[in-house]
């Protein structure tokens, strides 16, 4: 299976540079920054998809309905794709919360891999749901050509998976917004082809 993995545009609540914690919130993205997406699709059309999915939150959803719809093929949700969640932290920049929740943030900033944020969840649990849907897709699509809209979070950790990295690798990875990445996998191993490659608009 090659997966094409995008991931989302800039979210309106990150217009100002400031880089906020999403997570599981359903915050909607910059229409100007979705136009990213359609230049993508001259390249796209070279490939036959056998299918697009995207996380059913709003600001992946929109990316996944553009390629829906020039590519012409119907695209679906699932919950697995969300970004990482982040519990009570969700929509706060890094200063709200160092302000808000001081100790917690000290604890999870030590240890970003085990640690959880009170309701949200660690990047073992949040790369196991996210690989249960990918392993499903290997198997479902074998030599097909797929089509994911996502998270950065989410895809660091499918690209971490790929590339038989360690979770302590996380902020080794770099996803701009708009970003693709192409990852081939093969019955016993994975290739990144491409990583974090932008057009801009």
């Amino acid at each position: 299976m090659k997966l094409f993995l995008f991931r989302h545009t800039q979210t309106n609540n990150t217009l100002d540079g400031t880089f906020r914690y999403n997570g599981f919130i359903d915050v909607d993205v910059d229409d100007n920054g979705l136009k990213i997406f359609y230049k993508f699709i001259p390249i796209l059309k070279k490939y036959k998809f056998a299918s697009i999915y995207s996380s059913d939150l709003i600001r992946a959803k929109k990316g996944a309905q553009i390629f829906s719809e020039e590519l012409n093929i119907s695209y679906f949700t699932d919950i697995r794709l969300r970004e990482v969640s982040q519990g009570r932290w969700e929509g706060l920049s890094y200063n709200e919360i160092i302000e808000k929740y001081p100790e917690e943030a000290n604890k999870k900033f030590n240890n970003y891999v085990d640690y959880k944020v009170k309701g949200g969840e660690n990047l073992i649990e949040a790369q196991n749901r996210v690989m249960d849907f990918i392993n499903e897709l290997k198997k479902k699509y074998f030599e097909k050509n797929i089509l994911i809209v996502a998270h950065g979070g989410i895809n660091t950790l499918i690209l971490l998976n790929a590339l038989n990295m360690d979770l302590n690798d996380f902020f080794r990875i770099k996803q701009d917004f708009g970003c693709l990445n192409i990852i081939e996998y093969f019955e016993t191993f994975s290739k990144v082809i491409k990583m974090n490659y932008t057009i801009l608009p």
